[in-house]
């Protein structure tokens, strides 16, 4: 391994890593409020990009386009919660299959309407930031690194830590816990259950909304990416621990540089970079089920 594909792994591995954490973030927020997976995740990604694609062909700038962005999938996913999820609650309470199905089949549907509304085409965005105090771009042993690597592997840090401290140490973050543990008993406690969850869903699009436009300038907005990273992140997340926000950021580099070592040492990486993704998730949950940082289930007799 030369010094280059060195710096090229550390390089994937610290942008595709954070973005990928913002999305398992989001998988991890849905969790840890309901105790279900939202697979409608991924499409939001898609239907992220292709929304801020449109924005910027309309002529709006890519910061406008963002904050648009980040507030139109927040709003999609607390729709999600309203009107595929919450309706299925009340009538399904032993388990959450019905519940994950229907995330699943909501993503399904969004990828379709961005087919027909939009197009089907790869597509370009343009970087949020093109330089940053004059940089542009700083090469280190021929691989670029710049200013939209450091924004990505910045906003990631800081939205984690904040989130974070926030579930560990709020009285919104106590909330979240209590309804996932209890949802009849933090009701009895005061606690607008449906407002805890409507607003973890909106938050864990939000954060696709802004993990979509953040990665766009590096690996184009396309159809494929509902899945490909959507999965990706998925897999981060239960790496991690699912309803850890630490493990969440842990779960995204790991996928990340496992993903970013197959391509670099192997000439046709790509089609072993699942393989690999899904052989390290598969011994990690062997070894630790509740994944790397995950907090193992107590149950109280």
């Amino acid at each position: 391994m030369s010094v280059t594909d060195l710096v090229q792994i550390v390089v994937s591995t610290a942008s595709v890593g954070s973005a990928l954490a913002l999305v398992a973030l989001g998988y991890s927020l849905v969790f840890s409020a309901t105790g279900l997976v939202n697979f409608a995740q991924g499409p939001l990604l898609v239907v992220a990009g292709y929304g801020a694609f449109a924005l910027t062909r309309a002529g709006l700038p890519i910061a406008a386009a963002l904050a648009v962005t980040v507030v139109a999938t927040a709003g999609a996913g607390a729709l999600v919660d309203i009107l595929a999820v919450r309706p299925l609650r009340r009538v399904e309470q032993a388990t959450d299959v019905a519940s994950v199905l229907t995330t699943f089949a909501v993503g399904l549907i969004a990828v379709d309407l961005v087919r027909l509304g939009v197009d089907a085409a790869p597509h370009a965005l343009p970087p949020l930031i093109g330089s940053l105090f004059g940089w542009t771009v700083w090469r280190v042993a021929g691989v670029a690194v710049t200013p939209t690597d450091v924004v990505i592997v910045a906003v990631t840090l800081a939205l984690v830590v904040g989130i974070d401290a926030s579930l560990r140490r709020t009285a919104a973050g106590r909330a979240v816990r209590a309804v996932a543990q209890d949802r009849e008993a933090a009701t009895l406690m005061g606690v607008n259950a449906p407002v805890v969850v409507t607003g973890a869903f909106a938050l864990a699009g939000a954060l696709a909304g802004l993990a979509a436009v953040l990665l766009a300038p590096k690996v184009f907005v396309r159809l494929e990416n509902g899945l490909l990273l959507g999965l990706q992140a998925f897999v981060a997340a239960v790496l991690g621990g699912l309803g850890s926000a630490r493990g969440a950021l842990a779960g995204g580099y790991a996928v990340a540089a496992v993903s970013a070592v197959v391509r670099t040492l192997s000439p046709s990486g790509s089609r072993y970079e699942f393989v690999a993704v899904f052989v390290l998730f598969l011994a990690t949950l062997a070894l630790r089920p509740t994944g790397l940082l995950g907090a193992r289930p107590v149950e109280k007799v």
